[in-house]
């Protein structure tokens, strides 16, 4: 499964999102491949910003993909992973908070 990551362009950040990506990465495994939004072939992005704004989610050339938005590091990790993997997923809510799919 191929995925695109794209970040906030980190104005705000209430955490480190490289280092949040990496532990996503780490349990995902094998099961993603990821990309860029440059890249091609991947029907899904996850949109990792440093705050609730959520500015990457904004971007009207991502509409067309369904989006995993996440806005802080208290999120579970496998929950990320399995809301990614899964297909035509609905909106997931973690204890820390909505995982925003579009």
């Amino acid at each position: 499964m191929r995925i695109a990551l794209k970040y906030c362009g980190g104005c705000d950040p209430g955490f480190d999102r490289v280092d949040f990506f990496r532990r996503i990465q780490a349990a995902a495994g094998v099961r993603i491949e990821w990309i860029t939004v440059d890249d091609e072939d991947f029907d899904t992005v996850l949109l990792i910003a440093g705050c609730e704004r959520a500015c990457p989610g904004e971007n009207a050339e991502l509409a067309a993909y369904r989006r995993i938005t996440v806005t802080d590091d208290r999120h579970d990790l496998a929950q990320i992973v399995a809301a990614l993997c899964a297909k035509n997923s609905i909106p997931s809510s973690t204890a820390a908070g909505p995982l925003g799919t579009r």
